[in-house]
């Protein structure tokens, strides 16, 4: 009966995301033609610097969501609930955050194979402001658990440290999203773009996990 009642990690917008993704991959491997290669990595100057044969470019993305789906729900299934209840809020925007970020990349490889114009670093950058603005409304509302969140031994023992660090990296997380937003409208040379990123997703964390140290010490 327990079991039965166990929430998956891995929701149905989860599942939909990933159908999506696979709707894009289909039409690609319908509309790209099969000796087409693909960009798969981009230099500073936004020129890609590793071109894959289409099969295995268009492969990569449902590959990496489809392994991390199955390990996330075996997860799910076999930890205990009431290890896995209180990271929830963080597991399910984090996986959000991933396929939504998988199915740009995977559009954007659609439109390159197709022949259509597209900024696929500006895409990337703008799909991760919104991954962040998501990660960051879902942090505070997390309590202290075994798998997801800033896991300091501080911020684990000490619920109080847990609630303020993450309401400071959430927030910190949706300010990071949104000026990378601003970034990828008003000043998106593919330099700006891939030095803003960087920062974007590691200062957040960082400052948090600084700050959770700096509480401990003082508290």
């Amino acid at each position: 009966m327990a079991d039965e009642k166990r929430k998956s990690i891995v929701t149905p917008f989860h599942i939909l995301l990933f159908g999506v993704l696979l709707a894009i991959t289909a039409t690609g491997y319908v509309k790209i033609p099969a000796a087409t290669g693909l960009p798969m990595h981009w230099g500073f100057d936004g020129r890609p610097d590793q071109i894959w044969p289409r099969d295995p470019a268009l492969a990569a993305m449902p590959i990496l969501a489809l392994v991390l789906l199955v390990v996330l729900f075996v997860i799910g299934r076999l930890a205990p609930p009431e290890k896995v209840e209180p990271g929830r809020i963080i597991a399910e925007a984090a996986i959000s955050a991933v396929l939504l970020i998988l199915c740009a990349l995977q559009f954007g490889l659609l439109l390159i194979g197709t022949g259509s114009e597209v900024d696929l670093v500006r895409l990337v950058a703008a799909v991760v402001a919104l991954a962040l603005v998501i990660l960051g409304v879902a942090l505070p509302r997390s309590t202290p658990n075994a798998y997801a969140g800033i896991r300091l031994p501080w911020s684990m023992a000490d619920p109080a440290n847990w609630r303020a660090t993450h309401r400071l990296t959430g927030g910190l997380m949706v300010v990071a999203g949104l000026t990378l937003a601003a970034v990828a409208l008003f000043w998106s040379t593919p330099v700006n773009l891939l030095v803003a990123i960087g920062p974007a997703l590691f200062l957040p964390v960082i400052i948090g996990a600084l700050y959770s140290f700096l509480r401990a010490r003082g508290g």
